[in-house]
């Protein structure tokens, strides 16, 4: 057990000091040597854990893009009863936008992968860390809890994180083409639309 929690926290070391050199000094100056530098670890270790320096910006994509949307679902308590089901992706597509805006480190460095990485659904990575989300579970846990039937569940939230992922970029950091407060209730009138289109009508 000692081992196991030692290999795991070498690994967390890897990732956080990556990450921080990824956002502060950008990926493509930043080399493995430094980031096995920054953690306090031998270049060797590095390749104990990871393949080469994309695998561990894969893995901090698909780690950071689990942790937001997990958050995402907690702070906005998805499973409120007294909201109607577009209202709730709504609600979640707020938060994220609200949090990016303000995270605006992570918003540069997952603003090109945010739905890959939500997507990525790879058991190497799932089986690393309890912060992966399944997106599948999530999915139909959020379809359930709302008694609704999309005619493709993973293609329309996809579609809607895609939506969300590929407008916060240019209306936050550029306000282009307006801010993302003027932004939003046209969004929002987007997601509705693209939600309500393929909810199945009960007969």
């Amino acid at each position: 057990m000692e081992v196991k929690l030692k290999k795991e926290l070498k690994r967390n070391i890897l990732l956080k000091s990556a990450y921080l050199l990824f956002t502060k000094k950008g990926y493509e100056k930043t080399t493995i040597g430094d980031i096995a530098s920054r953690a306090g670890l031998g270049k060797g270790t590095f390749y104990l854990y990871f393949k080469d320096k994309e695998d561990i910006r894969n893995t901090l994509i698909i780690l950071k893009s689990s942790q937001l949307l997990k958050k995402a679902v907690k702070e906005v308590k998805v499973i409120n009863e007294n909201e109607e089901f577009v209202e709730r992706l709504i609600n979640l597509a707020d938060y994220l936008i609200d949090y990016l805006s303000y995270d605006r480190e992570l918003l540069k460095f997952i603003s090109k992968s945010l739905s890959w990485g939500l997507f990525m659904n790879s058991a190497k990575y799932e089986s690393k860390s309890e912060d992966i989300i399944d997106l599948d579970m999530f999915i139909k846990e959020l379809i359930q809890q709302n008694n609704v039937t999309l005619d493709n569940p993973e293609l329309t939230i996809f579609t809607i994180i895609e939506l969300v992922n590929s407008t916060v970029y240019s209306t936050v950091i550029n306000s282009e083409p307006t801010t993302i407060e003027e932004f939003k209730p046209f969004l929002f009138d987007e997601i509705r639309l693209i939600t309500s289109a393929h909810i199945v009508k009960q007969m």
